[in-house]
């Protein structure tokens, strides 16, 4: 989905914003990690600073490192002058420790986008093209415990076409794809060095055709002893587009693994995920998984109805799997597909934890579900003084212990799931 709502570098809600449009204007004054009340079982709640609020997605998954958590706040506005920031929160107690950057500098505005890699002290994320404040993708690295920029890597311009966001690691080697107008390329950074270096471009089979990477989350595993990663791909050849799953050794850049998806309407494929040696993902309104050894096609979910019932969103814990979307969601099982339950919630992220799913709501609310019944164990929400729309929809819920970590307009929250789960 979140393909479909960028153009040339931007978002939607990007240009909403740098316009001037009506959420540039916060209704809450600014303070400096003010403590806000919230509601049951939070464990603290804090006021971030700024004056523009939360708008993009930030830093997903709300990594939790050396006790801390990390927020993000403010897109990066003209009407504000204000950067998007990292803020560095105490885990326990909510404290802010240090945020990044420090002032708006508009020679180098910052704008944090999809999923950080961290290892140690160092956190690498990706910062896309923000037209007409930067025209190319750039790369930072920065040490996590002083809050300092240690360096940024300017991409080239001509392969800062928009691709998946997130940069994903293991040890001290982490993993990022750039796109031109025709390839996608995968590069792979050493830590703490930053040195970079392109593993494969990935073609398209028509020489003037074009080949982008289309899951929305990346994710690098071990497969029998190869560091690999795991993707969908759309080929827009010349006379017809193709939709693929790849895998694709992280160090080498050798494909070890693909398949043609058959495609549903005009759909992506939207989430790829690696368990052991099966891969599952989602394309519109279906939801599939396969073998790696042997390429075979162990079972295929139908959502069923019209369009409006597409499965964009994948999870998987355990033994279960969960697709959603919209309109509602499904748990299957991971072995033959079966469908174990559904409900007709609408969703707009998902997490999980020891014992249930956290569902982010499309009304601001978070459920927390019973990962074997599908049942509801409790609700959660904010004060409307606190956030007047609930937890914000571009938030997926972090999870840490027995930590819940979630985002409002203008506050970070974290709750205490120990007290909520069976």
């Amino acid at each position: 989905m979140g393909k479909l709502l960028r153009s040339n570098g931007w978002s939607l809600l990007a240009m909403m914003v740098v316009t001037g449009g009506a959420s540039c204007t916060a209704d809450i004054a600014p303070s400096s990690n003010e403590k806000e009340v919230a509601g049951q079982h939070v464990r603290w709640s804090v006021r971030l600073p700024g004056n523009a609020g939360i708008y993009n997605e930030g830093l997903i998954g709300l990594p939790v490192v050396n006790d801390r958590v990390l927020f993000h706040s403010t897109m990066f506005t003209n009407e504000t002058h204000e950067d998007n920031r990292i803020h560095a929160l105490d885990i326990s107690t909510g404290k802010l420790e240090w945020t990044f950057p420090t002032e708006f500098n508009p020679d180098e505005p910052y704008y944090f986008e999809g999923r950080p890699y961290v290892n140690e002290d160092i956190l690498v994320t990706k910062m896309s093209a923000f037209e007409p404040y930067s025209y190319h993708d750039r790369i930072l690295l920065m040490n996590v415990n002083s809050g300092l920029k240690q360096k940024i890597i300017h991409m080239p311009r001509s392969v800062s076409r928009f691709s998946c966001r997130d940069v994903v690691g293991l040890g001290t080697n982490a993993w990022f794809f750039q796109e031109d107008d025709h390839s996608s390329h995968l590069y792979k950074i050493t830590l703490p060095s930053g040195d970079t270096a392109r593993i494969v471009s990935l073609q398209s089979a028509s020489e003037d055709g074009r080949l982008e990477v289309t899951n929305r989350e990346l994710q690098v595993e071990y497969y029998e002893g190869q560091r690999v990663l795991s993707v969908g791909v759309l080929d827009n050849q010349v006379e017809h587009a193709e939709l693929q799953l790849l895998v694709i050794n992280a160090d080498t850049g050798e494909i070890i693994f693909r398949r043609v998806v058959n495609r549903d309407q005009n759909f992506i494929i939207n989430a790829v995920v690696m368990r052991g040696k099966q891969l599952l993902y989602t394309c519109g309104r279906f939801a599939g998984c396969v073998t790696i050894p042997g390429n075979q096609e162990l079972w295929q979910y139908d959502a069923g109805g019209s369009v409006d019932r597409i499965i964009p969103g994948l999870f998987v814990h355990d033994s279960i799997v969960l697709v959603w979307g919209h309109s509602g969601y499904s748990a299957l099982d991971l072995i033959s597909g079966n469908r174990l339950y559904e409900n007709e919630l609408a969703c707009v992220s998902v997490s999980g934890s020891t014992h249930g799913f956290i569902v982010l709501r499309s009304d601001g609310k978070v459920s927390v579900i019973n990962q074997n019944t599908g049942t509801e164990i409790t609700r959660l929400s904010v004060t409307s003084k606190a956030d007047r729309h609930g937890f914000s929809y571009s938030c997926k819920p972090g999870v840490s212990n027995d930590n819940l970590f979630l985002f409002g307009e203008y506050n970070a929250y974290c709750f205490d799931l120990k007290n909520i789960l069976p």
